[in-house]
């Protein structure tokens, strides 16, 4: 196994996480406002 910032940080970070019931938003076809950093669509639901 290759250790790098993904394999040691990142992922065990974001299964931490959703384990405490955040919900995981990949950025892979996402639509958000480069300006604020916030999900409008994300937003406008909430």
């Amino acid at each position: 196994m290759k250790f790098n910032e993904d394999t040691r940080v990142k992922i065990p970070t974001i299964l931490h996480l959703v384990r405490l019931g955040y919900n995981y938003l990949s950025l892979n076809n996402a639509n958000w406002d480069v300006d604020s950093n916030i999900f409008r669509d994300v937003f406008l639901d909430s």
